[in-house]
């Protein structure tokens, strides 16, 4: 086997006296003390700045990142009763949709046909739902207005 390399002999020397002595260190409740008091120092400062930097922004009239953050939480509430609102109109618009098809169906078989007709413009097929809900369905089986020429 070879002879290890000058750097890996010092290594090997510096690591032989330094490592008992941080070893000791990493065990002493005191050094835990100090780190501790560290990071509350640390979080202390870092507090401190926020606030001096929100105060100097709100000075210049510019918005600080914890009012970003505040709006931002209010849009997605926004969004999610936006889409949860969307939702409910939709399984109402296709309820009623299928009550008005139900109905129609009824109606067609008590008149002894089994094919529903659209009793305003005497069509065969059933109504298909529109895109945009019942106004748009409304829209739909109007008569097409006629243009004198």
């Amino acid at each position: 086997m070879s002879t290890p390399s000058p750097w890996k002999r010092v290594f090997d020397l510096v690591d032989a006296r330094v490592s008992p002595v941080i070893n000791e260190l990493a065990r002493s409740q005191d050094v835990a003390v100090l780190l501790a008091l560290g990071v509350r120092a640390q979080r202390e400062v870092e507090r401190r700045a926020e606030q001096l930097s929100r105060r100097a922004l709100h000075l210049l009239n510019l918005p600080a990142g914890s009012d970003v953050n505040r709006l931002l939480d209010h849009i997605a509430r926004l969004e999610r009763e936006v889409s949860d609102l969307r939702a409910e109109l939709t399984d109402r618009e296709v309820a009623a949709y299928l009550a008005e098809l139900a109905e129609r169906h009824e109606t067609a078989q008590a008149a002894g046909s089994s094919n529903p007709v659209n009793a305003a413009t005497g069509a065969g097929a059933p109504i298909a739902p529109a895109k945009g809900g019942a106004h748009a369905r409304a829209r739909a089986h109007r008569p097409a207005a006629t243009s004198a020429a």
